[in-house]
């Protein structure tokens, strides 16, 4: 199913259909990037930011738009009733999104109705949210119109994200650390939802900026972590795949910004996804870690565990899932690094195979967490087959990221993954839930699928969640999975993985 956004009749036009696509392949150009380290990275994902703004969009210099859209409260309604579920396979109500982000969007629609000025994370935030839906509504019932809206809602949020950004480090501040941690989360998600990486890219660097110089320095509610863990959560993941942005200009000007804030010490990780100094795993996998440790090492650099993690709670994954893949992503990086033209920060091969080994082994005995505090039957057979796909998807992940093997020795893991997202399609096939979390398990056993009946089964995986959640990541995704099976079987003997693939034909921004 590929989305089509013809004219409907009474949806305004947006400004500039597509305009969003090319926008990352051109590096943002900043003669001095640390002069402005408070500042947002100054390339946007949006290309109109010079052009002139309908007046029907934006009204206020401080950006508020005072008009209440006629459909918001359909589209909260459906964001609440079907989007959540895709996000987190929890059904409980102290999720973020119930926390967190559905009463502050309520506010904001409060806000509108009264004519109060709104803040421009306030702003991108619920329209943000309101294009999630919409991206949904239209995926679903294949209609033009809420493919439009989507697309004119998309397109506030991002004006306003700029806006937001433009002042985010002003002093005093204009708004609060929540509500524009809030709004990048929403952008991420957006850009997620809409099958965009590279869009996601930019404000997931965005958001590490402005966690680690407003974020990282203070003291952290329970709230504040849980957006935290959102973005940490997501943002590993989108480091497994997203390859080939270590080295983007917006990274480096970030990074500059961090180290030369006075602010860089509260960060307890390094900015670049690089290992620590751990040797004993088992050893460190038992340590446990400190409170401030845990707050700030962002990226989860250092191995160790925590009792008050929030992972299990927001997306029912143990920490020490999301800890593993952190450090399998972080050794991939020391081996590109080595196999690159600058060798002189690398570690020995000595050290590196002796890393890939503790990792292998500590993955391939990684224990599942115990669901007994699950108590609907349901929830706990989505739950035990998403970790059984999530384990064995990082199997799979660490030998063809780190050791590259010949595909054929991955199909029993493969196989491992189909069978438990099979399992949880059968069990419930009315509701994707947590299908945000099985689209990278799916991603990564589906590029390995050797077989014809095997890629069929995950090509219908791939087509059914789309058309249950109506999002374009699924749809977006199987079209480049389809493009590895079909240069694989054109490579005349040659082995082609998605990692040689990311590097050549497929466009970064269409990637899961």
């Amino acid at each position: 199913m590929q989305f089509t956004f013809d004219q409907a009749e009474n949806a305004p036009s947006p400004l500039f259909p597509g305009y969003l696509g090319d926008m990352l392949d051109q590096d943002c150009v900043e003669d001095d990037p640390t002069a402005h380290e408070y500042s947002p990275t100054s390339c946007f994902p949006d290309q109109s930011c010079n052009q002139p703004i309908s007046p029907t969009l934006f009204t206020s210099s401080m950006g508020t738009t005072k008009a209440v859209p006629q459909d918001a409260v359909h589209l909260l309604k459906h964001y609440v009733s079907a989007v959540i579920s895709l996000m987190t396979p929890l059904r409980h109500s102290k999720t973020p999104w119930h926390v967190l982000f559905i009463p502050h969007t309520k506010s904001c629609l409060a806000g509108l109705a009264l004519g109060d000025d709104m803040s421009d994370a306030s702003l991108c935030a619920f329209y943000g949210t309101l294009a999630i839906s919409a991206f949904s509504l239209g995926g679903v019932s294949r209609s033009h119109t809420w493919s439009e809206k989507a697309i004119i809602y998309k397109q506030k949020a991002q004006q306003h994200a700029r806006m937001m950004l433009t002042a985010a480090y002003d002093v005093p501040k204009v708004a609060k650390y929540k509500s524009i941690l809030m709004a990048l989360l929403t952008m991420v998600q957006v850009t997620m939802f809409s099958g965009n990486r590279r869009q996601s890219e930019y404000y997931f660097v965005e958001a590490e900026k402005f966690i680690r110089l407003r974020g990282l320095p203070r003291k952290k509610s329970r709230k504040v972590r849980l957006l935290h863990h959102c973005y940490v959560f997501e943002r590993i993941i989108h480091e497994s795949v997203f390859i080939c942005g270590a080295n983007s200009r917006q990274r480096h000007h970030v990074h500059a910004a961090i180290e030369t804030s006075g602010l860089g010490n509260y960060s307890l990780d390094s900015l670049s996804f690089r290992l620590s100094g751990w040797k004993n795993l088992d050893q460190e996998m038992m340590r446990v870690r400190g409170q401030e440790e845990d707050e700030n090492d962002l990226h989860l650099e250092r191995p160790g565990f925590w009792s008050d993690t929030l992972y299990p709670e927001i997306f029912g994954i143990p920490e020490a899932w999301v800890l593993l893949l952190s450090q399998v992503v972080r050794l991939g990086k020391e081996k590109d690094a080595a196999e690159g033209d600058d060798t002189s920060n690398c570690i020995s091969l000595k050290e590196f195979i002796g890393r890939a080994k503790t990792l292998e082994d500590y993955i391939n005995s990684l224990p599942l967490p115990s669901l007994e505090n699950i108590q609907s039957e349901l929830d706990h057979e989505i739950l035990e087959n998403m970790l059984h796909a999530m384990q064995n998807a990082l199997a799979i992940y660490f030998y063809r990221r780190i050791h590259d093997v010949d595909a054929s020795l991955l199909q029993q893991k493969v196989m491992g993954v189909l069978d438990r997202l099979l399992r949880c399609e059968h069990r419930d096939s009315s509701v994707v839930h947590g299908s945000a979390g099985f689209i990278w398990p799916a991603f990564i056993a589906a590029c390995e699928a050797e077989e014809p009946l095997v890629q069929a089964s995950f090509s219908d995986w791939f087509v059914n969640s789309a058309r249950r959640s109506g999002l374009a990541c699924f749809t977006e995704t199987l079209a480049n999975i389809e493009r590895i099976w079909q240069e694989k079987t054109c490579s005349n003997g040659k082995s082609i993985t998605w990692l040689d693939l990311m590097k050549t034909t497929v466009p970064l921004q269409q990637i899961f």
